[in-house]
């Protein structure tokens, strides 16, 4: 949620700091006490509000979770939304690992490998001072934490990096920024950093 609301309910009316911690993704918080804004909120602080407080007074907190780009090595970029980072959503095939257990009781403990049944390798065409990204918020679901129950989707454009290839398995390195492509451009769909299992974070920045 990007609105807190409470109700400060002394037994009588009293003088006190009553303090609120603001995040340090919060750069545009805003604060109101029944209604009315309290100025000198800033972004990573704890602010204190110290006043007579009396029962049933109205506190709003409103930290809006604006979408950020964050620069990274190579001069790559990480997409963020509030407190949260995000992956690339990889189509998942799990597949049960064959290895022999010394002790069949505990064969229902079994490990698996994920392997992706979509492509990965995608540099975005953002700019990373005003990044364009669809806001898509589903709701929480059954299993947030996975891929398809992600409550949250982000959507930006990209384009396959075809010379960003696997080595031993697993993404290669990380191509240097800006770069460039030929292939058609995408849409890609980004989810919760913890609802994704295969995780492309850091990404290359295509040509202006």
């Amino acid at each position: 949620r990007d609105e807190i609301r409470f109700t400060v309910n002394p037994e009588r009316t009293s003088q006190f700091t009553l303090q609120l911690r603001i995040p340090a993704w919060a750069g545009n918080a805003r604060l109101t006490v029944n209604g009315k804004a309290v100025s000198g909120v800033k972004a990573g602080t704890f602010h204190a509000i110290d006043r007579q407080w009396q029962k049933g007074d109205r506190v709003i907190l409103k930290l809006p979770m604006e979408v950020r780009a964050s620069r990274r090595q190579n001069n790559s970029v990480v997409v963020e939304r509030g407190p949260l980072v995000y992956s690339l959503k990889i189509g998942e095939d799990w597949r049960r690992t064959q290895a022999k257990m010394k002790n069949p009781a505990i064969a229902p403990a079994v490990d698996w490998e994920i392997h992706p049944t979509s492509a990965w390798n995608y540099a975005l065409a953002l700019d990373p001072q005003k990044p364009a990204v669809d806001v898509i918020e589903k709701g929480i679901g059954k299993m947030p934490f996975s891929a398809e129950g992600a409550p949250i989707e982000l959507k930006v454009k990209g384009r396959r990096l075809p010379q960003w290839t696997l080595v031993n398995g697993s993404a290669g390195p990380l191509p240097v920024s800006p770069v460039t492509s030929n292939e058609p451009e995408e849409t890609l769909t980004l989810i919760p950093y913890g609802s994704a299992k295969l995780r492309i974070t850091v990404f290359p920045l295509l040509v202006k």
